[in-house]
C-alpha cells in the first residue's frame, strides 16, 4: 500500500473530499428544521422568518413551533411593580440575545403610565390591560378608558377598547368588577365580569369582547344560592383554563366558568386558609401555591371528576424560605417565626414555575424558582419621604415572553421580508 502521502501519480497528497455546501445544508428541510431549533429565543426565530419565503414558512409552521416551545418555553422578562397611577418595569437577568428586548416593557412606565395610566389590569403572554383616567375625568367623576399594549411589538399603538358596559342589576349590595385578558392576550376574548351580590345570592354577568363589541350577556347572567350563607369576597384571580376563581375568607373558593356560565365551589386543600393563589397546569389542571410563614407549599388538582373536593388536592412539594429570607433582614436581627406571617403570595407564573412573594416588613419583594428553591430579592419598595413606613399592599404582575411569535406578512411580490419592527 502507498503509505507515503504521495498519490500514485508522485503529484502530492490526494484531494480532500468537497465540504458539503451551506446551500445543501440550508437546502434540507428536516436538517434546517434541527438548525432552527438551536435558535433558543423566539425572537431570533422572527429574525430567521425574515430572510425568505421559504425560512418563514418553516419558522411559522405549527408543528414546528410546537416543538420549537417544548424545547425553549417562554422566559420571564421581568415584571411590573407598584400601585394604582405608579408602575414600574423591573427588568430580570437575560442572556445577550434578550437584553434589549427586555428593555422594551419599560415603555408603558415612561408613556401611558407616566401620562395618568391608574391601572394596570392584567397582564398575559406579553400584553398589558390598562385602565387610564385623566385628571378632568377624575375630578368630574368620569369613567376609565381601557387600552390594549404589545411592548414587544415596536411601533405597535396601543388599542382603545370600547367603554365596558356597566352592571345592570340594580339593587346590589356590593359589586366586583374586573377585566382580563384571554390567554393568549388578543383583544378577541378579552372578558368583562361584573359580580353582584344581593341578600344571600350572588350574580354574575359575563361579557366576551369580539369584533362587533361587547354585545349583551344574554344567557351569561347566572344567579347562585351561597351554600355558605355570606356572600363576603376578598379578590377575583385571573381566569385559569377558562375559569375565574374568586377568594373567599371561608375554606373553599368560588369559581364561574365563563363558558357554561354555571358557578361551582372548590374546597382549599387542608390546612390552607390565607395567601395563595392559582396557576394554570398542563390539560385541565389547577396548581395552588400558598405561604404559611416560611413554608410555600406547592398543591395540584386535576379538576378531572369530582376534583372540586379537598381531597382532590395532590401535595407537589413544600419547603421552608426561611434560611433565604435571612439575607434580607436587619443586620442584627434574628428572623422570628411569626415574621414569616408577614409574606404574601402576589403573583405565581404558569405550572407553578415560580412565585412572587411580597415581604411587607422589610418592603422587599422576593422571587422563589420553586423547582430550585432558589430566593432572590428583586425589589425593594421606596418608603415615604417622612419616616421609614413603607407603602403598603404592592402589585405584581410577571411579564412573560410573546407566544407564538408574531410573524410579519410578506410585501407582495418580494420574497425578502421587510417588516422588521416586529423582532
Amino acid at each position: 500500500p502507498n503509505l507515503s502521502g504521495q498519490n500514485m501519480d508522485g503529484d502530492g497528497p490526494p484531494p480532500a473530499a468537497p465540504a458539503p455546501s451551506v446551500a445543501s445544508v440550508l437546502g434540507d428541510d428536516d436538517l434546517f428544521r434541527e438548525i432552527l431549533l438551536f435558535l433558543g429565543f423566539p425572537n431570533l426565530l422572527v429574525r430567521a422568518a425574515l430572510v425568505s419565503k421559504r425560512w418563514l414558512l418553516h419558522a411559522s409552521d405549527p408543528v414546528f413551533l410546537r416543538r420549537f416551545r417544548e424545547r425553549n418555553p417562554p422566559r420571564l422578562l421581568g415584571f411590573y411593580a407598584g400601585y394604582p397611577g405608579r408602575y414600574q418595569f423591573v427588568p430580570l437577568p437575560q442572556p445577550r440575545e434578550l437584553v434589549a428586548l427586555s428593555r422594551r416593557p419599560a415603555s408603558p412606565c415612561d408613556g401611558a403610565f407616566a401620562r395618568g395610566a391608574e391601572r394596570l389590569i392584567h397582564c398575559r403572554n406579553g400584553r398589558l390591560l390598562t385602565a387610564f383616567r385623566s385628571r378632568w375625568r377624575q375630578l368630574r367623576g368620569g369613567r376609565f378608558k381601557h387600552y390594549l399594549l404589545a411592548p414587544l411589538l415596536a411601533g405597535e399603538a396601543p388599542t382603545v377598547l370600547p367603554p365596558a358596559p356597566p352592571p345592570t342589576h340594580e339593587r346590589a349590595q356590593a359589586r366586583f368588577t374586573q377585566m382580563f385578558l384571554p390567554e393568549d392576550g388578543a383583544r378577541d376574548g378579552i372578558t368583562l365580569v361584573h359580580l353582584l351580590m344581593v341578600s344571600r345570592k350572588v350574580y354574575a354577568e359575563i361579557y366576551a369582547l369580539g369584533s362587533g363589541g361587547w354585545g349583551v350577556p344574554g344567557t351569561a347572567v347566572i344567579e347562585v344560592e351561597h351554600p355558605h350563607g355570606t356572600t363576603f369576597l376578598e379578590e377575583l384571580l385571573p381566569p385559569v383554563h377558562g375559569k375565574v376563581f374568586m377568594v373567599r375568607t371561608s375554606g373553599y373558593i368560588l369559581g364561574l366558568d365563563l363558558a357554561t356560565s354555571t358557578f361551582f365551589t372548590l374546597e382549599l386543600p387542608v390546612g390552607v386558609r390565607r395567601s395563595y393563589l392559582l396557576s394554570c397546569a398542563d390539560d385541565s389542571g389547577l396548581y395552588l401555591v400558598s405561604a404559611a410563614g416560611f413554608q410555600l407549599s406547592v398543591w395540584l388538582n386535576g379538576m378531572t371528576g369530582d376534583g372540586h373536593g379537598a381531597a382532590g388536592w395532590l401535595l407537589v412539594d413544600t419547603f421552608s424560605i426561611r434560611e433565604g429570607c435571612t439575607r434580607f433582614a436587619d443586620q442584627n436581627q434574628t428572623l422570628m417565626p411569626q415574621d414569616g406571617d408577614f409574606l404574601r403570595v402576589a403573583a405565581v407564573g404558569d405550572n407553578a414555575e415560580f412565585v412572587f412573594l411580597d415581604y411587607a416588613t422589610y418592603g422587599v419583594v422576593l422571587y422563589v424558582h420553586l423547582r430550585s428553591r432558589v430566593v432572590e430579592k428583586v425589589y425593594e419598595q421606596a418608603p415615604y419621604d417622612h419616616g421609614n413606613v413603607h407603602i403598603g399592599r404592592i402589585h405584581i404582575s410577571p411579564f412573560m415572553m410573546m407566544w407564538p411569535p408574531v410573524f410579519p406578512a410578506l410585501n407582495r411580490g418580494h420574497d425578502k421580508e421587510q417588516l422588521s419592527q416586529h423582532v
